[in-house]
């Protein structure tokens, strides 16, 4: 969201870049929610340190500066739960992928789709693209439950396309088109 560093989603609710004061903080939350991270997210490994959210950051404020892509913290009353954020932002093409993930502690609240609904705007309304993407892994209901709540179509499942925990894994790919979700909002 170029030029945008925050974003107040509602009273308990917001998204900002991540700082460097971030770093221990984002640490102890991948820390605390390790063994369900593990389950889906390819980076969540047991020698995940503060190093490795320092690189995170830095890589997300490099990506953000660089094309506009980014990760943003999802705040939960000021306290971190996770990140969101856009992922291959292609402007020829006019398409962007969102991908978040969540503390166990915040799941449940509808955070993530309150989060998704602001990012889908910003992309249809501000940047003027076409096609927002969302990959879940097939075997995670809860990351699915997300787009199939938002009004997204399942367009099929890329097979075996995620290293994940020693074997490849499947992904859902669901996707909104502008005019859909101009129809979806009206």
């Amino acid at each position: 969201m170029t030029g945008m560093f925050s974003y107040q989603i509602d009273d308990e609710l917001k998204l900002a870049l991540p700082t460097e004061r971030d770093a221990e903080e984002i640490y102890a939350v991948v820390r605390e929610n390790l063994e369900q991270l593990k389950l889906w997210m390819p980076w969540a490994t047991d020698d995940y340190s503060i190093e490795s959210a320092r690189e995170f950051i830095k890589s997300s404020l490099t990506e953000f500066a660089e094309n506009g892509s980014f990760s943003a913290d999802v705040l939960w009353n000021k306290k971190i739960v996770g990140t969101m954020g856009f992922h291959h932002l292609d402007l020829t093409n006019k398409s962007i992928q969102i991908g978040y993930w969540l503390a166990k502690e915040a799941q449940g609240k509808g955070m993530i789709t309150r989060c998704c609904r602001v990012l889908i705007n910003y992309a249809f309304n501000d940047l003027a693209l076409n096609r927002v993407q969302i990959n879940c892994n097939i075997e995670n209901v809860k990351s699915r439950a997300i787009p199939e709540r938002l009004g997204f179509q399942l367009e099929g499942i890329l097979r075996r396309v995620e290293w994940l925990n020693g074997e490849f894994r499947d992904w859902a790919v669901y996707a909104m088109l502008a005019e859909e979700w101009k129809n979806l909002e009206s």
